[in-house]
């Protein structure tokens, strides 16, 4: 199953940074491992995987301006 890994409770944080990527495609990663840091102009936040799984697809880059509703990546799980 694919799930789309978002930044859960953006509300209206307005601007979005991706601070840093702590995966890359194809890898293989644990339920609640970080798997980016995003920064707000209030707090900065990790975004955990919700489910173990591979990392199939990343659709931002570090250092990217995002919107709140902006899908991250992509987790593949069984």
């Amino acid at each position: 199953m694919k799930i789309e890994i978002l930044i859960e409770d953006a509300g209206d944080a307005g601007e979005i940074e991706v601070v840093e990527l702590f995966v890359s495609a194809g890898d293989t990663v644990a339920e609640h491992q970080p798997l980016a840091e995003v920064a707000t102009d209030k707090a900065n936040m990790e975004i955990a995987a919700s489910q173990a799984g591979v990392i199939s697809e990343i659709l931002v880059t570090s250092g990217q301006i995002i919107d709140g509703d902006q899908v991250l990546m992509i987790l593949e799980t069984e």
